[in-house]
C-alpha cells in the first residue's frame, strides 16, 4: 500500500513540476473567420488589463482608441489606461503565427489569470473573460502540433537540439540537429517536456532548390527532442511567412 501511495504521490508531483514548467502559450480566438480579427488576435472588444491576478482594472488592452489611425492601424495596439493617455504595446512583445499576423503570448498562470506582455508589467488579463469572448489559451506544444503543415516546418533554436532515442537526457544521442536543413515535426506523443519527432534532413533549403521531392531528402530519423526548455518557451523556431 505504501509503495502504491509512493509511486501516486510521484506521479503527481511530476505533473505538478510540467504544469508549472508550462507557464508560457499564446492567446488564439476559437474561430478564425471573424473579420474584425486581422492583424493581432484580440476580441474586438478589447480585453480588461488587471495589475495583479484577482486585482485592480487598470485599462483595456484594445485598437480602438483615437490616436490609431491610418493604414497600419491594423497592426497598433494599446493599454488604454483609466488613468492616462493610451499606451502603444510594440508587436515585438507579440508572437507572428501567420504572415503579418499576431497572437498574444501570455508568460505567468496564477489563479485564473495571464501575465501578458512580458514579466516586466503587470499586465494581467481574465481567462474567463478570454472564453466569454471565443478566445482560448493554447500552451507551446499544442499550437507547435496544431501548425504541422501549417507552418513551414520547424527548426532546432541555436546551438542546436539532440535527438535522442528516449525522453530523457541520459538516453543515446541520433543526432544534433542544427539549422534550418533539418525540419522537424511534431507528434502527438508528449512526455514532460519532451516530444517525439520526425526529422528530414534536406541537401539544399526547400524554398531555393530546384531539386525534385526525392532528389532534395537525404535521410529521414524519428527520436525525441526537448522541445519545450525550463523556461517554458519552445526550443524550435519556424517561418512564420513561408519562404
Amino acid at each position: 500500500m505504501k509503495r502504491i501511495f509512493l509511486v501516486i504521490l510521484i506521479l503527481s508531483f511530476s505533473n505538478l513540476l510540467v504544469a508549472q514548467e508550462l507557464q508560457n502559450g499564446l492567446v488564439l480566438p476559437m474561430n478564425y473567420d471573424e473579420p474584425e480579427l486581422c492583424c493581432i488576435y484580440v476580441p474586438n472588444s478589447g480585453l480588461n488589463i488587471y495589475n495583479k491576478p484577482n486585482g485592480s482594472r487598470i485599462g483595456l488592452l484594445t485598437k480602438n482608441v483615437e490616436i490609431n489611425k491610418g493604414d497600419q492601424s491594423y497592426y497598433r495596439i494599446y493599454i488604454d489606461r483609466d488613468d492616462s493617455e493610451p499606451e502603444q504595446i510594440d508587436l515585438s512583445n507579440f508572437q507572428e503565427i501567420g504572415y503579418e499576423v499576431w497572437a498574444i503570448t501570455y508568460t505567468e498562470r496564477n489563479n485564473g489569470f495571464l501575465r501578458i506582455v512580458n514579466n516586466q508589467n503587470n499586465y494581467w488579463i481574465s481567462e474567463r473573460e478570454l472564453g466569454d469572448k471565443n478566445f482560448k489559451i493554447q500552451e507551446w506544444p499544442e499550437f507547435l502540433v496544431d501548425n504541422v503543415g501549417q507552418l513551414l516546418g520547424f527548426y532546432a533554436n541555436d546551438p542546436g537540439l539532440n535527438l535522442r532515442t528516449a525522453p530523457n537526457s541520459g538516453s543515446e544521442i541520433l543526432k544534433t540537429l542544427q539549422g534550418d536543413l533539418f525540419e522537424i515535426t511534431p507528434t502527438n506523443e508528449r512526455s514532460g517536456l519532451w516530444m517525439k519527432v520526425k526529422v528530414k534532413k534536406y541537401k539544399e533549403h526547400i524554398c531555393g532548390s530546384l531539386l525534385s521531392d526525392d532528389e532534395i531528402l537525404e535521410y529521414e530519423l524519428d527520436g525525441w527532442i526537448k522541445i519545450i526548455d525550463d523556461s517554458g518557451t519552445p526550443n524550435v523556431w519556424y517561418y512564420s511567412r513561408g519562404c
